[in-house]
């Protein structure tokens, strides 16, 4: 209850709710009700069902927030997460973590009509018109995260500018790369297309050698190992540098090279944008790039959703720079 569960009615359930979902005598609920009700915890006028004290007295003034993201949660997911909970530290608020499954999820409307605000973290999927039109419509301040919905008049944070790759490949071309393959296994939502987009564009103006090879699937770490181990099988011809969209993606390429007796950072080199927060921890450790800490964006948004003030400035909040992470994933460009 202190932590804002019952928030919305501030109002218990009745005994015979509580007796269902807790799996509790009526006996039993009976005596913990009237503890909480002696101890000050609920109060109760007249016949009324008791109500949470704290609550109801803070109803007036306490801002609620929701953190809407994919039930099929990512550790990129939780980078988000730990953001926004460092962002809202000391702040009067409930947070609440909401999950959907798709767009139209009764969860994603829920939250929409129950919250002050919300941090919206979107599936891969385009989102729909109609959603978009519903948000903008809806009392509730949302934020979208990890990508650039500004255009059609949101907030949105993205850390990943799509010009932040440039900086990836341009580490790998002063290795000696003349050939950097793309490599993605994440659904090809906005972000994903940018950024192999970038690559594209990159080794045509810099005259490069390079494939694209997409092959998205509901695990990007075990997609990308089964989809490079099966290129390898058949005798497909990798550049000598994989520029990976996301870490999972290169994780799982960087397993499927040694189990074919490669040598990741000799034989092919392997980088990812996106390393989210373990790149440097692996063996061999991932040249990426590295997030930037998420609080420092989120604070601004948190702020404008707690004052009620309208948003000054850009909505799509970015970094400049991204930062670099040289591993031992990439050296220099093999001959062979």
């Amino acid at each position: 209850m202190a932590d804002g569960d019952l928030f919305f009615k501030a109002q218990m359930p009745s005994e015979r709710r509580l007796t269902e979902e807790l799996g509790l005598s009526r006996t039993t609920i009976r005596k913990a009700l009237k503890t909480l009700l002696d101890q000050g915890v609920l109060i109760r006028e007249g016949r009324r069902k008791a109500r949470i004290r704290v609550l109801y007295e803070k109803k007036g003034r306490t801002v609620r927030i929701a953190f809407l993201a994919p039930a099929m949660f990512s550790s990129d997911h939780g980078l988000w997460w730990d953001g926004v909970t460092a962002a809202l530290l000391k702040m009067d608020v409930v947070l609440r973590p909401c999950s959907y499954q798709h767009f139209a999820d009764p969860c994603v409307h829920e939250a929409l009509a129950a919250y002050d605000a919300l941090f919206f973290v979107p599936l891969a999927q385009k989102i729909p018109d109609w959603l978009i039109h519903k948000m903008s419509e809806s009392p509730c301040r949302v934020a979208i995260l990890d990508q650039d919905l500004s255009q059609e008049g949101f907030v949105s944070v993205r850390l990943f500018p799509p010009t932040a790759g440039v900086k990836l490949l341009d580490h790998l071309l002063t290795f000696g790369h003349r050939r950097i393959d793309c490599l993605n296994t994440q659904g090809e939502d906005t972000v994903i297309l940018e950024r192999i987009s970038t690559w594209r564009s990159y080794v045509e103006k810099q005259g490069l050698g390079g494939a694209l090879h997409s092959r998205p699937g509901p695990k990007p770490l075990t997609a990308a190992y089964d989809y490079v181990s099966r290129l390898l099988r058949e005798k497909n011809r990798f550049g000598t540098a994989l520029f990976c969209t996301t870490g999972p993606c290169a994780i799982g390429a960087m397993r499927a090279l040694k189990d074919a007796g490669l040598e990741v950072g000799r034989d092919v080199s392997v980088c990812a944008v996106n390393d989210e927060g373990w790149g440097r921890y692996l063996y061999k450790s991932l040249t990426a790039l590295e997030s930037p800490p998420r609080s420092h964006y989120l604070r601004r948004v948190a702020d404008w959703m707690i004052s009620g003030k309208n948003w000054r400035g850009p909505l799509l909040v970015q970094p400049t720079d991204v930062p670099l992470f040289e591993g031992e994933s990439v050296g220099p460009a093999s001959e062979s």
